[in-house]
């Protein structure tokens, strides 16, 4: 594994060949070909903020799409996430406590990583594609037992759920519920954006899809709704975004039913609808602040 430090000026490195690209407000630890014994090797990325100091603790925040964050050099539509920029100015402000972000890059895998084995498994044969195999379990073991151990060994963090957070978007948010509902004893929460709640089909106009029921059922079936716990969800109404209202919709009316609340008495589960917003890396990085008040926010 290769370790490349950027601090300000951010580098893009390939095949051992650098080049300056786009600045990035905080500094990146960018650890290449990181190995692992249940998914292929990828890069890491992580986020600290320019004044981080060993002296202190840090909550982490875990997020998929490690190359789409913080350089839109890096990304396939030329638009990013800008998380850099959106944590250093809450942190600035004092609104947030003090935060790493690690950013792992998806691999030539990413929707089976990104879909969750069990619900999966529970959707009756013909609805997925034929021959195609989920990889949610391996891919949380990678960043349970081999990520985030690394993260807590190289950088001050708490380390335990209350500070430990994981967001992503499309699939991404997909992955992310999971992952609060098969390690809760790990993330406290999570923020899904544009969450892929169809599984498959995104401009289904059914709500009752096998594959969607599935989904629904496993979070009401295994969302941790005790008040330490979290869930953050949303969508647009433009492009794939635009296939998730009677999905998402269900998944809202089913959490609402919980009555799911928060140590201080607010409502542990939030969703917001984003008109005109798009399943884009621009409109994700124009409205990444409410989850991350909502997970991070102080009280």
């Amino acid at each position: 594994m290769k370790r490349l430090i950027i601090a300000l000026s951010f580098l893009s490195c390939f095949a051992g060949a650098c080049s300056n690209t786009s600045e990035v407000t905080g500094d990146i630890d960018i650890y290449e070909d990181f190995k692992s014994q249940f998914v292929a090797s990828r890069t890491i990325r992580v986020w600290t903020p320019s004044d981080y100091d060993p002296q202190k603790k840090y909550d982490v925040l875990y997020m998929h799409d490690g190359q789409n964050l913080f350089d839109s050099t890096l990304t396939w539509n030329g638009e990013e996430w800008g998380v850099d920029e959106t944590m250093a100015r809450l942190i600035e402000e004092d609104r947030i406590r003090p935060c790493i972000v690690v950013g792992m890059d998806c691999g030539t895998l990413r929707y089976e990583e990104y879909y969750p084995s069990r619900i999966c498994s529970s959707i009756p044969e013909g609805v997925l594609p034929e021959g195609f195999t989920p990889l949610g379990d391996e891919y949380l073991r990678f960043i349970v037992e081999e990520v985030k151990p690394f993260i807590d060994s190289t950088y001050s963090t708490w380390g335990d759920a209350a500070h430990t957070f994981v967001s992503g978007s499309s699939c991404g948010g997909l992955i992310s519920s999971y992952a609060l509902c098969e390690y809760p004893d790990v993330f406290s929460a999570a923020a899904c954006l544009s969450t892929h709640s169809n599984l498959w089909n995104p401009y289904t106009e059914d709500d009752q899809t096998p594959a969607a029921d599935a989904y629904r059922e496993y979070l009401r079936q295994n969302l941790p709704t005790d008040c330490a716990h979290r869930l953050y969800m949303d969508c647009g109404d433009k492009t794939i975004d635009a296939g998730y209202d009677k999905t998402q919709e269900a998944i809202n009316e089913m959490i609402s039913s919980l009555d799911w609340k928060s140590e201080d008495g607010t409502a542990a589960y939030m969703y917001r609808f984003f008109p005109g917003h798009a399943h884009t890396e621009s409109d994700w990085n124009a409205r990444f602040e409410i989850p991350v008040l909502f997970m991070l926010g102080k009280r």
